[in-house]
């Protein structure tokens, strides 16, 4: 069986929670299935910036097939640079260029699935997604990676709009959801007989510390994103409340993005240079996790949140979406009210101070995430693929 993966971001570009699920699934079902996976996706909209990116590369559980740029795609920047919004006779000469270019590799050709990812703003992938699997006459699976319905900007996901509504209904012949309130919604909406509970997965033993942890003051962490719809800075705030009454309490933050300056001179403002390490991009964050103590999330987080659990960490997240559906609160982790600095301040300093509390938490946690491990889930993914090719 040959797997198509469609999705616009990848490493060098991206490398975040679901480019890590795409590349922990192929990996885990190649080896143990010998499924074969590809993947569609971006090379970059910016010419000037191809120069180090392969059009083709072969990782060898998972070949990788990157489109573009084209002449189109610089029209379209500048448009979006001068303007800010693309006009629909450029989208529709971009979109023409991706499907034209996919069809183009042979690969395309070969696959018996595919499967698309995510469904928020921009559908230019979902709909190559589509277009492929209409002129292939093969079917598409699409994993729902937003956390709840709602809002696309903090991870929601508009599915009863009527554009999506109508891939759901029409395109798409199964669909996956980590989250029991989205798969309800798809419930309510009369998608139920194809829609799965598959909750997300994290190599577990990856990321379990192989040695005894060294001596360190009590560390806070943040893994993700430094973009502003991960608000990163209400961690940086927060902080500054617990590190005034625990002085040597220390913060990691580890990430890159639009906000990383913001955030260093914040730590200055704050006068938190001794107390706060910004990383930036990092490709492994297992010692960052292995030296610390306390996990925070703020309204992302999900597979980072399982990682720090394998890693033996006590959680503060967000009483919201997915991480709501997956903490239990003073169990195996506890829950802050979304966006409220001052809430999460407190509940760090709980886990800070509550020693017993917080060796408690972590345990549970890391009993918790045997159930997220690769090794139970992928091959719910693998009887999705295999029946959806039967049908």
């Amino acid at each position: 069986m040959h797997v198509c993966h469609v999705w616009e971001r990848f490493w060098p570009i991206e490398i975040g929670g679901l480019e890590r699920y795409i590349l922990w699934l192929s990996n885990y079902l190649s080896k143990k299935e010998a499924i074969d996976f590809s993947l569609i996706t971006g090379r970059t909209k910016f010419l000037l910036l191809t120069k180090n990116i392969k059009k083709y590369e072969d990782a060898g559980f998972i070949k990788v097939y990157r489109l573009g740029p084209s002449p189109v795609d610089v029209v379209n920047g500048a448009f979006m640079y001068t303007m800010g919004f693309t006009p629909k006779l450029v989208e529709k000469m971009k979109f023409a260029g991706l499907c034209q270019e996919a069809t183009g590799w042979k690969i395309a050709g070969s696959a018996d699935v595919f499967h698309i990812h995510g469904i928020w703003r921009d559908l230019e992938y979902i709909n190559l997604g589509i277009y492929l699997s209409r002129h292939y006459h093969k079917p598409l699976v699409l994993t729902l990676h937003g956390g709840y319905v709602g809002d696309p900007h903090y991870g929601g996901m508009p599915l009863e709009s009527p554009a999506i509504r109508g891939i759901l209904e029409n395109d798409v012949a199964a669909i996956t959801t980590y989250s029991r309130e989205v798969l309800a919604t798809l419930d309510r909406m009369g998608l139920g007989y194809k829609s799965h509970l598959v909750t997300n997965f994290v190599d577990a033993s990856h990321f379990k510390n192989p040695e005894q942890p060294q001596p360190h003051d009590i560390t806070v962490i943040y893994v993700g994103r430094l973009e502003p719809a991960q608000t990163p800075d209400l961690v940086l705030k927060a902080f500054k409340k617990v590190h005034d009454k625990h002085p040597n309490t220390k913060l990691t933050i580890v990430g890159y993005g639009r906000m990383y300056e913001t955030l260093k001179q914040q730590t200055r403002d704050y006068g938190l240079e001794d107390a706060v390490t910004l990383t930036g991009k990092q490709t492994d964050v297992r010692k960052y996790l292995w030296g610390s103590d306390v996990f925070v999330a703020t309204n992302f987080g999900y597979i980072a949140t399982l990682e720090a659990w394998s890693a033996g960490l006590a959680v503060v997240v967000p009483n919201f979406g997915i991480l709501k559906e997956t903490v239990i609160d003073k169990d195996t982790g506890l829950l802050f009210e979304p966006l409220n600095a001052e809430d999460l301040a407190a509940k760090i300093a709980l886990a800070i101070k509550d020693t017993a509390l917080r060796r408690r938490m972590a345990q549970n946690g890391n009993r918790a995430v045997q159930d997220y491990d690769i090794r139970a889930v992928a091959p719910k993914m693998s009887t999705i693929y295999r029946s959806v090719v039967q049908q």
